[in-house]
């Protein structure tokens, strides 16, 4: 089927399907497309989804003029379903400020804003006060005070990533009482987001404090992640708190009577403290670093857990409670209730670890499964994670070599056919084509990085085994996506788009085999 087929085939599609194809696009390409014929001339005029990328314009003040053009522009009686924000560079707190009313004033649900964090925009919370926004991500922002903060009453989830707060100096005195869990409206930055399910806290810091106190009466998802946080610890009261993920953080005081779920992942042990956790069923405790002077920390955390139905351990954890069975030999096991004990290893890259035996002491076994004769055992080796990793990484070497021959006789077939054919020079022909052309390079690329991603994991002497075989994988890609590139559209701006594009990728071909 030609391309201009395919293309009067898009134009024959509703609206609102045309308009979430193009969402998936920055807002630059989506009015592009008002070129390709009169029926895409004022399609994006009515898209409720607004994709504004600072990094799709070659200056700061191209991307501002485009911005301002495409809202002036745009059918105004047409609300905002979700609005995503990348900034990189400084702008004007002005600009970024008409943008967000913009979107509030048409009644946003769904809002990512991220800034490059090598140079933090400052965002004053006060920004987001909104009765619609349901769904809001915040990444890379500096707001220097939290008492101004947000209104989002419908918010339900709220993602921070890398978000810098300063406290107020006059609140400083009120830490101690806060955390004493008094629940103080003019300290709590999430009072204003009363409907608020799900919250995850990725690698924020809270400046001029010694905690952060996360108080809600409806928060059912709290994730707390990299805690370059400053802080010395959290203090979490959230009665309504179903499941609980930390990584990378150290210090948590918790009063959750509702939780059911636990995972934990870090390379210490966690000081953690909790009045009872009576709900609790299932727990995933991973210390990827356990030492023999954690050994007693480690005990007693698990002593917290004594009601779990379903316990995962790293067997890094295990090995160090079995190099001191002292501590435990004379204690009765705590639970009583476990249904399922799965162990399993976290690291298998060294080589000492690759070939180290698994070996549970019999006391160790007495103590976690003791209270619970019934309860099943799963023990994950070392040898079958690495046997696991192996054999994927072949499968999915040989899935792309196959895929790689595909494209090369569907390029040789497609040139045969088009050397034949009068040369259509109709742009709705060439976008389509080159859409279909990039969608093929993202998708080899996609499958070179999960391979990278896989061989990652193996030991380094298994990994420089497969090494060759990789690179010369990475070598035929790089040809494929050349030819599949260098064809008949190098000329005008569509070619000048893909060879920007193409460069693109052999930058990304270079990463995977230094790493490997």
């Amino acid at each position: 089927m030609s391309g201009t087929r395919m293309g009067d085939r898009l134009s024959s599609l509703p609206d609102d399907l045309i308009h979430k194809i193009l969402s998936f696009v920055c807002i630059k390409h989506a009015v592009q497309t008002s070129v390709l014929s009169p029926r895409w001339r004022f399609i994006w005029t009515s898209m409720p989804y607004l994709n504004f990328l600072s990094e799709d314009f070659p200056s700061l003040p191209h991307f501002a003029k485009a911005v301002t053009n495409v809202l002036s522009r745009r059918n105004d009686r047409i609300e905002v379903a979700s609005l995503t924000l990348s900034l990189h560079g400084r702008v004007s707190l002005a600009f970024v400020k008409r943008i967000l009313n913009y979107a509030f004033s048409h009644n946003v649900q769904h809002m990512t804003v991220t800034c490059l964090i090598e140079k933090k925009i400052e965002l004053p919370l006060s920004l987001f006060r909104s009765r619609s926004l349901k769904h809001l991500t915040l990444v890379g922002s500096v707001d220097r005070s939290v008492a101004s903060t947000w209104e989002l009453p419908a918010l339900t989830t709220l993602h921070l990533g890398y978000v810098t707060l300063y406290k107020d100096e006059d609140d400083e005195d009120d830490d101690e009482d806060e955390y004493e869990g008094e629940d103080d409206e003019d300290n709590n930055i999430f009072s204003k987001c009363p409907n608020m399910k799900s919250l995850t806290l990725d690698g924020c810091k809270i400046m001029g404090s010694n905690g952060l106190s996360i108080c809600h009466p409806q928060l059912s998802n709290l994730t707390i992640e990299n805690g370059y946080w400053g802080l010395n610890f959290f203090y979490v009261v959230v009665p309504q708190l179903k499941n609980l993920t930390i990584e990378n953080c150290d210090w948590v005081h918790l009063s959750a009577p509702d939780l059911t779920s636990f995972i934990y992942r870090s390379g210490y042990s966690l000081k953690f403290y909790t009045d009872s956790l009576p709900s609790l069923e299932e727990v995933d405790l991973c210390i990827r670093k356990p030492c023999k002077t954690e050994i007693s920390a480690i005990v007693g955390l698990l002593q917290q857990f004594h009601r779990v139905k379903y316990l995962t351990v790293n067997l890094e954890t295990i090995e160090v409670l079995c190099s001191s069975v002292e501590l435990i030999s004379n204690q009765p096991s705590p639970f009583a209730n476990l249904r399922s004990l799965k162990i399993h290893p976290v690291d298998i890259q060294l080589a000492e670890q690759a070939q180290k035996k698994v070996i549970v002491s019999n006391e160790v076994k007495s103590y976690l499964l003791g209270g619970s004769p019934s309860a099943s055992l799963t023990l994950v080796t070392r040898e079958e994670i690495k046997a696991r990793d192996t054999s994927l990484a072949q499968h999915l070497m040989t899935e792309l070599w196959v895929m790689l021959e595909q494209d090369k006789a569907n390029i040789n077939l497609d040139h045969m056919e088009r050397g034949k054919a009068p040369i259509e020079n109709d742009w709705e022909d060439l976008t389509m084509r080159s859409q279909l052309e990039k969608t093929k390079i993202c998708g080899i690329i996609s499958k070179l990085q999960h391979i990278e991603g896989v061989l990652t994991k193996l030991p380094t002497s298994d990994r420089a085994k497969m090494q060759s075989s990789f690179s010369s994988l990475c070598a035929e890609a790089n040809l494929v996506m050349k030819k599949i590139d260098h064809k008949d559209v190098q000329c005008g701006p569509l070619g000048r788009r893909l060879s920007v594009y193409s460069d693109e990728v052999a930058k990304a071909l270079q990463r995977p085999s230094k790493q490997i």
